[in-house]
């Protein structure tokens, strides 16, 4: 996928210049070095929806848009933005699609563009190594969560958005209507609607849990084990014992939390509304 997106924007009269990234972090700095050294049009990152976020933190308070190369074992952000793995569309997009702005979250002083979560989720991105996942996939996920429901006890958290108090096993505050997948979480919010959704499983056992989880792989439309607020623009989430978190998709670190909406955007390019020939004209 990432050569032959290369492949294309070279064939569309793109100049470029690569950096591999080398560890946590190192997309933010790249992109951060990027925005100072050269006069580029656009910073791109090509990978997962964690490797995406340290681009676009590295780029908020800049002009330069974000474009994507969607790689990674899901890539929720190329989902919602309707970008697809096909490489002669990807570069079409970067070279020639549209840039605009999207909401950003902030956790804690982390943006985020996708979504936040605490309690079961959170337990499954932390206990997921980069080992396992390169290995398994998607699978890896799967396994982590089927070992939280059956031997793990569920979480106790408390949220509070926007002043109401809710007791929850599990919280995933969404700044985009889609989560872990094509899975539609927040039907209502998106990344360019204001104010957050939360999205609570109120119940402490290992049945809602697993009620929750099955409600949400079915796509139910209707999900009796899980409680929705929308709009929410400030969340506080705590607990009396130590809670992993993870912000989109990757490992973060622990609760107390708080997260905020409405301050920062960012400009991303979008797919083009129609084919492109190469022929056409470029943009350097």
């Amino acid at each position: 996928m990432f050569e032959q997106t290369l492949k294309h924007l070279k064939m569309h009269g793109l100049q470029f210049d690569l950096h591999e990234t080398t560890g946590p972090d190192d997309g933010e700095k790249a992109a951060r070095r990027a925005v100072l050294e050269k006069p580029y049009d656009a910073v791109v990152a090509a990978g997962g929806d964690g490797t995406i976020n340290e681009v676009a933190n590295g780029l908020l308070g800049t002009e330069l848009p974000l474009g994507i190369i969607p790689l990674g074992t899901v890539n929720v952000l190329a989902l919602e933005l309707g970008l697809f793995k096909d490489p002669e569309k990807v570069a079409q997009a970067i070279v020639f699609g549209p840039a605009r702005a999207v909401t950003v979250g902030n956790a804690n002083g982390r943006a985020f563009l996708l979504m936040v979560g605490a309690g079961f989720d959170g337990r499954v991105v932390a206990g997921v190594s980069s080992q396992l996942k390169n290995s398994l996939g998607r699978m890896a996920y799967a396994l982590m969560g089927l070992k939280e429901i059956f031997l793990s006890r569920p979480a106790d958290l408390v949220v509070d958005a926007d002043g109401v108090r809710y007791p929850a096993s599990w919280v995933v505050v969404s700044n985009s209507s889609l989560y872990g997948g094509k899975f539609l979480l927040a039907p209502e919010t998106g990344l360019e609607s204001p104010g957050f959704a939360v999205s609570l499983v109120t119940g402490k056992t290992r049945w809602a849990l697993a009620r929750a989880l099955l409600e949400f792989w079915l796509g139910q439309k209707i999900k009796p084990g899980w409680k929705q607020v929308h709009p929410v623009s400030k969340i506080e989430i705590t607990a009396p014992r130590e809670e992993s978190v993870q912000i989109d998709g990757d490992y973060f670190g622990v609760l107390p939390l708080t997260l905020t909406s409405g301050g920062q955007s960012l400009e991303v390019i979008l797919p083009c509304a129609a084919p492109i020939d190469p022929g056409d004209a470029k943009k350097d």
